[in-house]
């Protein structure tokens, strides 16, 4: 295993969090890095450490895994940022509707949402992106980097559609 290599999976180690291509890009030589980091990534995989890593919220991030996780819990507890219904609710309309407004978000919903918005903001899980062009000049709500880590996913196009989420719930 070349120094690169080592140094890629210690800086994940250590961060505990994901790291982007542009932290990689000032730490080691950008030509050819992509291909590089996905071979770093494809090796550690394949050893079965008990931790793999995982592409998230646009770049990289050593975790454990998911087998694991219970066998782990009662020695260093489960994960503490749980979402509650109306918070996952709300961060879902928001992922599929984005930009989105509190009133349109109110409106798929039924209810009153400003709490709710004001907790996922405050929880870094939405962001303010503007203020549409109506009149009133509402803000406009997005999805966070850390919502994609939250949620396990790279890329907001990787949630389920409709179609695949009702096919996953009747499977249960």
């Amino acid at each position: 295993m070349d120094k690169e290599q080592r140094i890629f999976y210690t800086s994940l180690f250590l961060s505990g969090s994901p790291l982007d291509k542009k932290f990689f890009r000032k730490v080691f030589d950008p030509i050819n890095l992509e291909n590089r980091l996905l071979s770093y990534v494809e090796q550690f995989n394949k050893l079965e450490l008990g931790m793999r890593i995982r592409m998230v919220s646009g770049g990289y991030q050593m975790v454990t895994d998911k087998e694991l996780v219970g066998a782990l819990e009662p020695y260093f507890g489960e994960k503490t940022d749980v979402l509650s219904r109306a918070s996952l609710e709300t961060s879902a309309i928001i992922a599929y509707k984005q930009p989105i407004t509190r009133i349109e978000i109110d409106e798929i919903r039924g209810v009153n949402s400003s709490g709710t918005v004001r907790y996922l903001l405050e929880k870094n899980m939405i962001k303010v992106t503007g203020r549409k062009d109506v009149p009133g000049r509402p803000l406009l709500y997005s999805t966070t980097k850390y919502f994609l880590e939250y949620m396990g996913i790279n890329d907001i196009s990787e949630l389920p559609t409709f179609r695949e989420w009702q096919e996953l719930k009747t499977k249960q």
